[in-house]
């Protein structure tokens, strides 16, 4: 069977599989339906774009699954892209001729790119052609359409389709970023004879490529760390761009300079896995590698995805490649660092509250401030998962303040407005500007999830234990967590840690939070999350409920975002139009006009657009009084009568004595 009757099998065996409407039972063809874009085949080509429109996706997987290599035909998500790669010396792009069975026909809807949509064709008798197509009405179906306004992309499929080895899978290491760097060395200064791979470099077989890279017969001549084998080892490269090379180890990295498993070069300021070996009288600086490696159709930004090794020279094979199974098994194996996300910060030890300034109590690296503090205030949201804690001294120009403690950058804060430490942080911000007092900034650990960055794949991997592996290479403390039985499966590159968190609660359902205590990291349900804050007159006068004397209060209701019709039209024609007539008896006509491509479905479109705008919005906003060892934060939930709101934000400050608080709500 050739590779173009594999391609047009495996795709035809997928016509009835129906769109789901979430992340689950992603492999039944036809149960969970739904517009969601959620697919089976995003699972395996780009599982991090899970949701997104998935034409593009199912030809590549279709290509995939028929031993088609990326060097051959792209795995890509972009429709337009095929065309792109095929204009790149790897295929042809046309409208003036026939297609063949096993071309892609590409449609544009709005002129403005290469294509919208894409899928495959099956067969063309002359005016028209029957597709194989993902993402068409949601679901894979075969149709007739007209040769007239597509463009066809043509690849070689069943000529050299691919290389035959026995490759076996290797680690990528997770350095995020540094995956795309690519750097090179002449050939020239390999003058050892008794070296491995001297003869890939200067024998007979080696050549120096269109735009500098000297190549070993078809192999690009590579630098890599000894974990990768010795010299003579041959390699395939996979970049996130879909593109794939064949490579050979004719140059080991010092041991010394790299990392401790030999993966990668590990100076500070080059830290790089794939090293080319150019010819340096083609490539002489910079620009020119850059060019070098455009002319072989390799993006200088793309980062490696996967590698594999072979002990034996690839062969080329007719109808794909015949490699060993576990070449598939592409993805970033554990190579996290435990480190601590800060070195001191969960070390330190119980905090004592001497109750200064009316029971306040500020610490800075653990010495009291507490006497000359001023313009104590902080504030937190539910979105931005962080607590901001600011606060004044004054300056040292006064003999009264001379012998005081000038906090700075890196300096551990921490607040108790009672018997117990409400807020632990690190200065990250000062502002000296004044001329009376200095004016600080700290942030919980909440700031520093926001800031760093790392790679992540769990694989059918429980939600609860996903957040605990990632706090646990921190060295952060699970104060609170519930059960999350979600199976997760999910590739997360160079992604902000506290973005996966929130991610992966997201995909749990509900209303979920996390936020930082100064003992470590709570997880948790919003809805189990039930505060009543309270405050006294006096000292000597009972607790009162904050909320039923609530002040400044705003409460806004508004239709100016709302619709009450839905008109969904494509570039030609109306398609339908959906109304509410209730909605308009009593608001009035108020539309929304609506643009589709071919393959959506106009009514489904009209009925969930519909529904999301014809609704009043609804705001509410006071602030409460509460008393000084209370701590009421986003995340939060709390009763006004007999509704429940969840805090989106609160904004506390100390003035005079009195903890003020400033909430912003949303009715659950």
């Amino acid at each position: 069977m050739t590779a173009i009757d594999k391609l047009i099998q495996t795709a035809d065996n997928e016509v009835g599989y129906l769109e789901k409407s979430s992340n689950s039972q992603l492999d039944d063809k036809t149960a969970n339906a739904g517009m969601n874009n959620y697919t089976k085949y995003w699972l395996d080509i780009k599982n991090e774009y899970q949701g997104q429109p998935w034409c593009a996706v199912f030809v590549s997987w279709c290509a995939d699954k028929a031993g088609i290599t990326t060097d051959i035909m792209p795995k890509t998500a972009s429709a337009g892209y095929f065309a792109h790669y095929a204009n790149q010396g790897h295929g042809e792009v046309f409208t003036n001729k026939n297609p063949e069975a096993g071309d892609l026909f590409l449609i544009n809807y709005n002129g403005s790119d290469w294509a919208n949509h894409v899928g495959i064709v099956a067969s063309c008798d002359g005016s028209n052609i029957t597709t194989i197509e993902g993402n068409s009405s949601d679901m894979v179906r075969s149709r007739t359409l007209s040769m007239s306004g597509l463009t066809f992309v043509h690849f070689n499929l069943d000529s050299s389709s691919g290389m035959t080895a026995a490759w076996t899978a290797r680690e990528v290491p997770n350095i995020g970023r540094d995956l795309a760097t690519k750097a090179y060395m002449a050939y020239q200064l390999y003058t050892d004879k008794s070296s491995g791979g001297y003869s890939y470099l200067w024998g007979s077989n080696s050549t120096t490529a269109n735009g500098g890279l000297r190549k070993y017969k078809e192999f690009y001549c590579v630098a890599m760390g000894s974990y990768y084998g010795p010299d003579g080892t041959f390699i395939k490269v996979e970049f996130d761009d879909g593109k794939t090379i064949y490579c050979v180890k004719a140059d080991e990295k010092k041991d010394s300079e790299t990392d401790s498993k030999h993966m990668y070069h590990d100076y500070p300021f080059d830290r790089n896995v794939l090293e080319f070996i150019i010819d340096r009288t083609v490539v002489r600086n910079n620009d020119e590698f850059t060019s070098a490696l455009n002319a072989a159709g390799i993006n200088r930004s793309a980062r490696i995805k996967a590698i594999w090794t072979s002990d034996s020279e690839p062969t080329y094979g007719g109808a794909g490649s015949t490699t060993a199974e576990n070449e598939k098994e592409y993805h970033f194996i554990d190579t996290n660092e435990k480190i601590s996300i800060h070195p001191t910060i969960f070390k330190q030890t119980p905090m004592q509250c001497d109750r200064h300034n009316g029971g306040l109590t500020v610490l800075c690296n653990d010495i009291d401030i507490s006497s000359y503090v001023g313009d104590i205030s902080w504030q937190n949201t539910k979105d931005t998962l962080a607590t901001l804690f600011n606060f004044s001294v004054p300056k040292a120009g006064d003999m009264k303040y001379i012998n005081m403690y000038k906090p700075q950058e890196g300096d551990i804060i921490r607040y108790s407005g009672g018997t117990q430490e409400d807020f632990r942080g690190v200065i990250i911000e000062v502002d000296d500007g004044d001329n009376y007092v200095n004016k600080y900034v700290a942030g919980d650990v909440g700031q520093y999830l926001n800031k760093t960055s790392d790679t992540y794949q769990f694989t059918a991997m429980r939600a609860d234990d996903c957040i605990k592996k990632i706090c646990g290479d921190l060295c952060i403390p699970i104060v609170m967590i519930p059960e999350l039985p979600l199976l997760i499966t999910q590739i997360y590159v160079d992604k902000a840690v506290s973005d996966v968190i929130a991610d992966i609660l997201t995909l749990c359902g509900g209303v979920h939070n996390f936020d930082f205590v100064p003992d470590g990291i709570r997880i948790y349900n919003c809805a189990d999350m039930v505060v009543n804050p309270q405050f006294r007159i006096s000292s000597n006068t009972e607790l009162k409920d904050s909320i039923k004397y609530i002040g400044n209060v705003e409460h806004k209701t508004s239709i100016e975002d709302r619709k009450t019709s839905v008109k969904v039209i494509s570039d030609t024609d109306v398609l339908t139009t959906l109304k509410d007539e209730n909605s308009i008896a009593q608001f009035g006509f108020l539309q929304e006009v609506i643009k589709v491509g071919e393959n959506e479905d106009a009514k489904e479109v009209a009925k969930n657009k519909l529904s999301e705008l014809n609704n009043t919005s609804e705001t509410y906003s006071g602030e409460i009084i509460e008393e000084l060892n209370s701590y009421t934060r986003a995340g939060s939930v709390i009763a006004i009568g007999d509704e429940k709101y969840l805090i989106n934000s609160s904004q506390h400050s100390i003035k005079q004595g009195v903890h003020y608080n400033k909430l912003d709500l949303e009715r659950l």
